[in-house]
């Protein structure tokens, strides 16, 4: 739980870096409370909005932890918008995402 509020508190800072066990452990959290409200809405009848109003809030942390991922990678965080591609550019982020760190000095700072 400690990386899941690392990164609601880092969520204005899009310089540094993010471990790869940081990232994923914030994406498996975030995975767990996005299900937690999809279920609250298929029970309330589809009458509350949890769902896309946690997606809406979770946004900037959920953007910010991507850049500081790329950043451990050497990567710059404008390869965020791979993203946008079609069909591929989601499994190209995804496959960054999952690089191991760069253990030595980058533009970002230290690992």
């Amino acid at each position: 739980m400690q990386f899941y509020f690392l990164a609601w508190k880092q969520s204005l800072h899009f310089s540094g870096r993010s471990s790869k066990k940081a990232f994923w452990l914030f994406i498996l959290i975030h995975t767990f409370v996005t299900i937690g409200c999809i279920v609250a809405d298929i029970m309330m009848d589809m009458t509350t909005w949890f769902d896309a109003i946690y997606g809406v809030i979770s946004f900037i942390p959920m953007l910010s932890a991507i850049v500081r991922r790329l950043h451990d990678i050497n990567k710059s965080g404008y390869w965020g918008f791979i993203f946008f591609i079609p069909i591929i550019g989601q499994f190209w982020l995804l496959y960054l995402l999952a690089q191991s760190s760069n253990s030595l000095e980058n533009e970002a700072g230290f690992a």
